[in-house]
């Protein structure tokens, strides 16, 4: 009842949609699983596990919008990262006695 989904969403014949649920497109989910009552799946989402009532989600595998979109942010300065990761290691290196 008052659901939508938008082109090409795909979604397992097990699985169970509630009320006033939005679905984005290309999202698709696997069966087995429920999707609460106004929930929303973003665009070319992977859902793999319920979702609750009111909850936001996207990404592959879907998870908390907010949370996706924080790793997403981050996967970006994993170079930089890594960069002072190996600097530090190499000043550490320096610092310590050698036997």
């Amino acid at each position: 009842r008052h659901t939508a989904l938008a082109a090409q969403a795909g979604i397992s014949g097990s699985t169970r949609v509630g009320q006033y649920v939005r679905i984005g497109g290309q999202a698709g989910a696997v069966g087995h699983i429920e999707i609460g009552d106004r929930a929303a799946v973003g665009a070319q989402s992977g859902v793999t596990k319920s979702i609750p009532q009111g909850v936001f989600v996207s990404g592959y595998p879907a998870r908390e919008h907010m949370s996706a979109k924080r790793e997403e942010a981050g996967i970006s300065k994993l170079p930089e990262l890594l960069k002072r990761v190996k600097r530090l290691e190499e000043a550490l290196a320096k610092l310590q006695p050698k036997s």
